[in-house]
């Protein structure tokens, strides 16, 4: 076992002096690899942000159901009834007419509206948060609400709801893909990067194979290269994501809260980070580990 960790450690330190053995090379690389990682993180925190606001109005759908003029006391409650026990139903607040009369009252002012009207024109009405966000299932609902005894109508803005889920599908599915593609992005670039390396250390893997090393003594030093290089650049990743933070925040900020949105740009947490370093460590092995992979079978075909 202290073999083993004495050879890991010897290998890492190997690569990390490695790295500066080409400073300008190893910055443009870094700096390449970092930028490939900023752009899905920045995507990200983008739509963690925003995520807050639209997933309070499209996670929480609302149907109004407007009883009939004629309803009495036995009929609304029935209908309150029904609607606390279904299963799908979030929550139920119920509007008295009289409630609701006197609301109007205090938004007309000092037009006293309940002297020139003779009977409160207003119907009792439920309120009714849906426990799904499925903008088809919120429509069955108000279907079936509509049909319920001494029920007027039932209303929901399915319109804006199916919006919103567009827009959050949407959003999502291009943060996936950006993701993906510059993941294979980074492996391909890290492939590449220690491809070079291998040609530039052939005589060395060569004769280290004729003198029985086994692969994964050879592999070694260029995992743990690749490793140095994938964490240096989810640093200036995540740097930049600090800088374009601080940069660009307030700005976007002030945007949205003049249209009475509140978005707060938010930052990665901890678990969020151990999530990207192991992330980049994953990509940077396997880049690695084909491109010496693929050295070593060459050499073989050649001896």
């Amino acid at each position: 076992m202290n073999h083993w960790f004495s050879l890991n450690v010897a290998a890492a330190q190997q690569a990390f002096r490695r790295l500066f053995k080409q400073p300008i090379g190893t910055l443009l690389i870094l700096m390449m690899l970092g930028i490939a990682i900023t752009l899905p993180l920045v995507l990200h925190l983008g739509v963690q942000s925003t995520q807050q606001f639209l997933g309070n109005i499209s996670s929480k759908p609302q149907i109004t159901l407007y009883m009939d003029l004629n309803a009495d006391n036995v009929d609304v409650e029935s209908t309150h009834k029904t609607l606390s026990n279904d299963k799908r139903i979030e929550q139920v607040t119920m509007i008295g007419k009289e409630s609701a009369i006197v609301e109007m009252q205090r938004l007309l002012g000092d037009n006293d509206i309940l002297t020139i009207l003779e009977n409160n024109p207003l119907p009792d009405a439920f309120v009714v948060t849906v426990r799904s966000n499925d903008p088809d299932a919120v429509e069955l609902l108000q279907k079936e609400y509509s049909h319920l005894p001494m029920v007027e109508s039932a209303q929901v803005d399915a319109k804006w709801l199916k919006t919103l889920h567009n827009i959050q599908q949407f959003i999502l599915h291009v943060l996936w893909f950006l993701a993906i593609t510059l993941g294979l992005a980074f492996a391909l670039i890290t492939y590449n990067t220690i491809r070079l390396q291998t040609l530039v250390c052939r005589e060395e893997i060569e004769i280290t194979k004729l003198l029985g090393a086994p692969a994964s003594f050879i592999r070694r030093p260029f995992i743990y290269l690749a490793l140095w290089q994938g964490l240096l650049s989810m640093l200036i990743g995540i740097a930049l994501c600090a800088w374009i933070r601080y940069r660009f925040s307030p700005q976007l900020e002030g945007i949205f809260t003049q249209y009475g949105v509140p978005v707060k740009w938010r930052f990665f947490d901890i678990q969020e980070l151990l999530v990207i370093v192991l992330i980049v460590a994953l990509l940077s092995i396997a880049g690695a580990w084909l491109a010496v992979r693929k050295h070593l079978r060459e050499y073989s075909a050649r001896v």
